[in-house]
């Protein structure tokens, strides 16, 4: 992946830097579970802090009088814990009483460290099937564990999800959800929620991975205690497949109503390699039992090998948790032609001021910054769009589509005079300066939610891209995109992207600080009225929540793509913690353009050179 080592002059080719990563020579052309969005307190058990995936924590010992200033900061690097592992360190860490649990990339090693000490109390070793490692896209990450009922349970790359002992590191249960030889991987977060329909017991919920590779994406319950499949609820195909009962399903447009979408919206049989795949975050809301989570892009890339709006790709998903039963489904980005998969969070807040429309009033909601740069507002009952405003930084970061119809639920293209999208894309042709690019305006990224000031913080991009589709042949268990492109700067400025404030009462930014490099990972906002952040110069930083003012920056050894968590340490304390390990996807974005230097490293209580890390901070005797 050949990036300019000024990366505000930032452009390079996808489809090159993606074939490094999957290994290939070829061109492609073929505790108690916790609930409520106020926040967590001392633990962090989940990818969010809580079942919502707010990712804000209630604890306020670090705050804009304690932290210091830049020039003498109070905020002090505690450990930095190695894990052993290079690549991308995507997701969190867990927390559970004095003990802090951490999932490595590819091999997916499970280690505990006792908080107190810093030391290694035992690691788990999963045998992985290696093969998995050349078929994943994009980046042999894992993007986290969950734990309840004493058990740490994650998904290893090879389509398996297994269940630890939180205390002795011992495997409880191993459970293979598919076949890496076909394209599936499993590198998402897992999350547990109640059980609904069977008080006293609780559900895994997991997704497959690599809808680059021609399969089928789908969503899995597992029962905790034992591992055993409960539900499948398949992406593409039939209503059966799908989970779509008419007798409960209820979205809220036309465009999205039952019928077997899953196979009519699609030529001939292409919905089998129809990709839509759930590697994103999942998130729950307990009062309705509903889960969501988005979809990947159809597959394949090139759109012209698949007419038709490509049902349910790009895609927001409530699905019943306790049965699985889709309960409405929105198409975010019909037949997306530019990688917009949906696959951001879904966040579920009450508003305090109810939005009114015709259909009545609405606290109830669901935010999702989409890829494709509309801030979308939702009714979590019944997916109707309440707003959908564009959160770029300049009317020209989207020009793909002009806004989205709240009647029809419909993006409106911009069209040339003869009535065609100006920025369709099609096989053979190069479609020039496409806002956002496939890296989206925002990606997986997780934003952070404040009930206490109904704000949400946001890493966007400022990038856009020149496209074209390629002809690819489908082969079963090899990459089916068939595209090329190119990513550059996009019209907001001489920056990589932001990170913006979004006050959801009115739909519009608060604040937003430019950042000269992008901000590849989540974010995280405390009640000490401080969010804090990593960008791919190294730098993890604070800023104050109201006017986002640096008020803190350390250098690391090596950036983060995680997404920092706060827990109250062995002294009562609050502590906040970030991985460091970039590999080759988000290298490319780097001033050096390559992942992080160094071998796998021994264990140790201070920075060097090895393998990735977990750095934790507290405030200065």
């Amino acid at each position: 992946m050949k990036v300019k080592k000024n990366y505000l002059q930032h452009s390079y080719s996808i489809r090159t830097g993606l074939l490094r990563i999957f290994g290939f020579s070829l061109l492609w052309t073929g505790a108690a579970l916790a609930t409520g969005n106020t926040g967590t307190t001392a633990e962090w058990t989940s990818h969010g802090g809580n079942l919502e995936g707010t990712h804000y924590s209630e604890l306020s010992d670090i705050n804009l009088n304690t932290i210091g200033t830049l020039a003498q900061p109070k905020l002090i690097q505690e450990f930095a814990l190695q894990t052993g592992v290079n690549g991308s360190h995507m997701g969190t860490p867990l927390v559970v009483g004095s003990t802090l649990y951490v999932v490595t990339p590819f091999p997916n090693v499970l280690t505990a460290y006792d908080l107190s000490t810093g030391k290694t109390k035992w690691a788990y070793t999963p045998t992985v099937n290696r093969y998995a490692f050349g078929v994943n896209c994009c980046d042999t990450v894992n993007r986290g564990p969950a734990y309840a009922n004493g058990l740490v349970v994650y998904n290893t790359l090879d389509d398996t999800t297994v269940a630890v002992n939180a205390l002795t590191g011992k495997q409880v249960w191993r459970t293979t959800l598919a076949d890496p030889h076909t394209g599936v991987t499993t590198n998402g977060a897992t999350l547990i929620v109640p059980n609904q329909a069977k008080p006293g017991s609780s559900l895994v919920i997991v997704g497959s991975s690599s809808g680059e590779m021609g399969v089928r994406g789908w969503v899995k319950a597992l029962d905790l205690a034992t591992g055993a499949l409960v539900w499948t609820a398949y992406t593409t195909g039939s209503d059966k497949d799908v989970m779509i009962n008419p007798n409960t399903y209820q979205s809220f447009y036309a465009k999205d109503k039952a019928g077997d979408q899953g196979i009519s919206s699609w030529e001939t049989n292409k919905w089998q390699q129809g990709g839509s795949s759930v590697w994103g975050y999942i998130t729950y809301d307990a009062t309705n039992d509903l889960l969501f989570y988005g979809t990947s892009q159809p597959g394949v890339w090139n759109a012209d090998q698949r007419p038709g709006d490509n049902k349910w790709g790009a895609s927001v998903f409530a699905r019943k948790a306790s049965t699985g039963e889709a309960r409405w489904i929105y198409q975010v980005t019909p037949h997306d032609q530019w990688d917009y998969d949906s696959v951001s969070e879904s966040t579920p807040i009450d508003l305090a001021s109810p939005i009114t429309t015709a259909s009545g009033a609405h606290s109830q909601v669901l935010v999702h910054f989409d890829k494709n740069g509309f801030a979308y507002t939702f009714d979590r009952l019944t997916g109707e769009v309440l707003s959908a405003p564009s959160f770029g930084a300049v009317p020209a970061a989207i020009n793909w589509a002009d806004h989205i119809d709240l009647v029809t639920g419909l993006p409106v293209l911009n069209l040339d005079s003869n009535g065609n999208p100006v920025k369709a894309t099609h096989q053979g042709t190069v479609t020039q300066n496409i806002c956002p690019s496939a890296m989206g305006m925002k990606g997986w990224e997780p934003s952070a939610y404040s009930a206490k000031t109904h704000t949400f913080f946001l890493p966007t991009f400022n990038l856009c891209m020149d496209y074209e589709g390629l002809k690819a042949e489908y082969v079963a268990g090899a990459p089916y995109m068939g595209m090329d492109m190119a990513v550059k700067l996009g019209p907001a400025g001489q920056f990589m992207g932001e990170m913006v404030a979004w006050d959801v009462a009115t739909g519009s930014r608060k604040w937003a600080i430019p950042e000269p490099a992008p901000v590849y990972g989540g974010v995280l906002a405390t009640a000490g009225n401080l969010i804090f952040y990593g960008t791919l110069d190294n730098t993890f930083k604070a800023r104050n929540a109201d006017t986002g003012a640096l008020v803190f920056t350390t250098a690391l050894e090596c950036s983060t793509v995680g997404s920092p968590i706060s827990f109250t340490g062995s002294d009562g304390k609050q502590r906040v913690a970030v991985f460091s390990g970039v590999g080759w996807l988000a290298g490319g974005f780097t001033a050096t353009g390559k992942p992080c230097p160094g071998r796998t490293g021994s264990e140790t209580t201070t920075a060097t050179n090895g393998g990735g890390r977990v750095h934790i901070y507290k405030l200065a005797p």
